[in-house]
């Protein structure tokens, strides 16, 4: 994990953020969903699961918006701040996948601190979440 804040001097257009790479459990999908307070039976039930016609149980909206959040955070440092998200959810992301999240920056405005980072995370079947994300970097004493 990153212990220090990214500067803005140091990020310009097209930078590409450290991948993660997240393996997807039957226990860590039924734990992202009791976190966030999702009880559909989809996230910890696989014969019901299985009976709505998938594989297996799989991760939910707000662990997809939690990975987005992570990627950026790791990377930016812990004195920065996430302003914005916006995010579609894709594909399922199935116990048993490996979800793999990318980020590139796509804006940086040196007067705010504010970088736009474009995010996707994948696995084998796609995209399972694509995102826009703002966070304002740390302010660093000259």
């Amino acid at each position: 994990m990153n212990k220090a804040d990214i500067k803005i001097a140091d990020i310009s257009i097209g930078h590409e953020l450290p991948s993660i790479r997240v393996p997807v459990t039957i226990t860590s999908v039924m734990a992202t969903a009791v976190a966030t307070r999702d009880y559909q039976p989809v996230h910890h039930d696989l014969m019901l699961a299985q009976s709505n016609g998938s594989e297996t149980v799989f991760t939910n909206t707000h662990t997809a918006a939690g990975y987005l959040e992570r990627l950026i955070m790791q990377w930016a440092g812990p004195n920065a701040f996430l302003k914005r998200l916006k995010f579609r959810m894709g594909g399922p992301n199935y116990a048993g996948d490996e979800l793999v999240l990318k980020g590139t920056v796509t804006a940086c405005d040196p007067n705010s601190r504010c970088v736009t980072v474009a995010a996707v995370g994948t696995n084998a079947r796609g995209d399972h979440v694509t995102g826009e994300l703002v966070v304002q970097l740390a302010e660093h004493q000259a």
